[in-house]
């Protein structure tokens, strides 16, 4: 078998995966149709159950963080920056 996924690629995946490892809960930003972004999100949902891909800020669900000590964020890389800003800025605003 060829490995054919880049350096950047693997070290994104090896990062969520020790990050999710900690996590009670994930949240995967960027597109539904990428590839590389699934993939983050089936990396991190086999260290956290509790793992949520999702596209915009406005599908993050309050209910996700119940009980949630410590929540992890990645994202594919291609997704723009200001769609994880936006993630960021609603998880803080649900989990006050």
């Amino acid at each position: 078998m060829i490995n054919t996924i880049c350096a950047a690629t693997s070290e994104r995946q090896q990062a969520a995966a020790s990050l999710a490892k900690r996590c009670d809960c994930m949240v995967v930003v960027g597109g539904k149709n990428s590839g590389n972004t699934r993939r983050l999100a089936q990396i991190c949902a086999h260290a956290c159950e509790r793992t949520y891909h999702i596209e915009e800020a406005s599908e993050i669900d309050a209910a996700w963080f119940a009980n949630a000590r410590h929540i992890g964020i990645t994202a594919g890389a291609s997704t723009p920056q200001e769609h994880i800003e936006r993630a960021v800025e609603r998880i803080k605003e649900l989990c006050r």
